[in-house]
């Protein structure tokens, strides 16, 4: 019997940045997950600079959709 697999489309919208990050990073803890995440953003200087361009606020517990679209845009889908 061959198993059925799940495979969940990426919904394009506002996220907190913890449950960005567990996407990215599932099997991690919240704290390592978002630790990563961030990391992963801050060295890719285009995508900084893109999210720097539409008013990214690093202290905002959530990412906004236009925010989203641009970090799968520089790194994939989760």
């Amino acid at each position: 019997m061959k198993e059925l697999i799940e495979e969940k489309n990426f919904e394009m919208r506002a996220y907190d940045k913890v449950e960005l990050a567990l996407l990215y990073c599932p099997g991690r803890s919240a704290e390592t997950a978002l630790k990563t995440l961030m990391r992963w953003i801050k060295q890719c200087q285009p995508l900084m600079q893109a999210l720097g361009g539409i008013g990214y606020n690093a202290r905002r517990h959530r990412f906004l959709r236009q925010e989203v679209e641009q970090i799968v845009r520089h790194l994939g889908e989760p």
